[in-house]
């Protein structure tokens, strides 16, 4: 019954818009999170399609690059995304140890219609097998990209 519920409240979300993803080429901008702070350039290859890229200067500097999988929701200008990818750099000023990992990447971004404006929040867990070792799954993050 629940899942029956469920399925009607999404269908009506989905019934009086005609959705499309990632109604933009480019976005550069800044990502606020915990491990992974910094300038954010984000590529859409198509509709679904579209690669990231993070640089990191808070903890060291870390370079990301993920793959993400874009999905419309709920309404124009909503867009889920999922994906991973892997991290390259120093973790830490002090010590500068070469850090190597994988990520994973999940987040619902809004591109305002009228607006070159992209905002989005998303959760990031990070496992470094080389350098700092470990899993790090505290890495909420905010962004706000200036799409075009």
């Amino acid at each position: 019954m629940k899942r029956i519920f469920l399925l009607l409240v999404l269908g009506a979300l989905f019934a009086g818009t005609r959705l499309s993803a990632q109604n933009y080429n480019w976005a550069i901008g800044v990502r606020g999170g915990v491990t992974a702070t910094g300038l954010s350039v984000r590529h859409n290859f198509d509709p679904a399609n579209s690669i990231e890229g993070i640089l990191d200067f808070v903890q060291g500097f870390n370079v990301y690059a993920l793959y993400e999988r874009n999905i419309p929701v709920i309404s124009n200008g909503f867009d889920f995304y999922y994906g991973g990818g892997i991290n390259l750099g120093s973790w830490g000023y002090k010590e500068g140890e070469f850090t190597m990992g994988i990520n994973a990447i999940v987040g619902l971004e809004y591109k305002v219609p009228d607006a070159p404006v992209a905002i989005s929040v998303d959760y990031k867990p990070n496992l470094n097998f080389i350098g700092k070792t470990g899993f790090h799954a505290a890495d909420f993050g905010i962004g706000l990209k200036f799409a075009f």
